[in-house]
């Protein structure tokens, strides 16, 4: 399979690149989060706060899982934290290529001000996103085929940036 993986954290704008390197490609997008939202009928905050994050992530593993198995080929951007469960990491790199969008703490904590997550709710906003940064990013690097940095320039020039990596991983494989 060689699906089109994006990871990284909240933020960082898996969703809108991933979105776009579909439509330039002419693949279908997915995201892991809004899928299961959808499916559900009802935002994250309530899905975590009606049956909490492991029934949450449970549904994050069956939602890879389909993925994995898909024949047809997608755009898909997994959840943040999605690769820090254990049982999702022996399918990511299944998936296909994986790209890290990789954002600066000064990036991500503009971007997050007013993010409802669950996981960056109270009083430590900040000291949070510094924690998962911390935590999350060499597992996310672990993963990545390609790996570039959000923040640093403009939209296109991002999405340029992974077209061009993507063009060479693929002729590569």
């Amino acid at each position: 399979m060689n699906h089109i993986v994006f990871i990284g954290f909240m933020g960082c704008g898996k969703t809108r690149v991933g979105k776009q390197i579909s439509k330039e490609l002419g693949l279908p997008f997915v995201d892991v989060d809004r899928s299961i939202q959808k499916k559900l009928n009802m935002p994250l905050k309530e899905i975590f706060q009606r049956f909490g994050e492991p029934y949450y992530r449970a549904l994050e593993t069956m939602t890879i899982k389909e993925l994995a198995a898909d024949p047809d080929r997608k755009v898909i951007s997994l959840g943040a934290g999605l690769p820090m469960q254990e049982q999702n990491q022996k399918y990511i790199p299944e998936l296909g290529t994986v790209i890290y969008i990789k954002g600066s703490y000064e990036t991500l904590k503009k971007r997050l001000k007013d993010n409802a997550n669950p996981l960056l709710e109270g009083d430590d906003h900040d000291d949070k996103i510094s924690k998962l940064l911390k935590q999350r990013d060499p597992v996310y690097a672990g993963f990545a085929d390609i790996v570039v940095e959000t923040g640093v320039h403009s939209f296109e020039d991002l999405v340029s940036e992974i077209r061009q990596k993507l063009d060479a991983v693929e002729k590569n494989s």
